[in-house]
């Protein structure tokens, strides 16, 4: 989500509660029967889209989604240290999801969170939230040349196998 504020505690956030209510984890508690595989995912997000980003979650944990996911992404923004937070958010997944909306291509905490991606050596995936919209990809997308493809849950399936 990256770069808007507030302090970053490894043990509490600023509202006090326990680094685990930081982070949504969009894991299924219900009585859904996992056939599939479940991906540690850290989604990577202007604040502008926190509404779709929202929806991306609540996809995961519907049975007709055709994969499970741990969203590891930042819940609260974090003011000085949140490059530590989000690091070992990143270091717990398996992939990064870069949520394009129309703003994501200026947010320098978005750019900041594909390059650590990179640097850890972790899978990135552009997702388009508007498949209606062309909304501009953020340059580091294009300088990796991470795949960009449409908000379609079968899609997002394969690239994260």
């Amino acid at each position: 989500m990256g770069g808007s504020g507030s302090t970053y505690n490894p043990s509490t956030s600023k509202s006090g509660k326990n680094s685990d209510d930081v982070f949504q984890r969009s894991e299924d508690k219900s009585q859904r029967k996992i056939t599939d595989y479940q991906r540690n995912v850290f989604i990577s997000f202007d604040i502008d889209d926190i509404p779709r980003v929202s929806l991306l979650r609540s996809q995961a944990k519907d049975d007709r989604f055709p994969f499970t996911f741990r969203d590891y992404s930042v819940k609260e923004p974090f003011e000085e240290k949140w490059k530590t937070g989000v690091k070992e958010r990143i270091e717990q997944t398996s992939a990064v999801i870069v949520a394009i909306g129309k703003n994501t291509h200026n947010s320098e905490a978005v750019d900041w969170e594909i390059r650590e991606a990179h640097r850890q050596n972790k899978k990135v995936i552009g997702v388009r939230l508007h498949s209606s919209e062309n909304h501009k990809i953020p340059n580091t997308l294009l300088e990796h040349g991470d795949k960009v493809i449409n908000w379609n849950t079968k899609d997002i399936a394969e690239e994260l196998e």
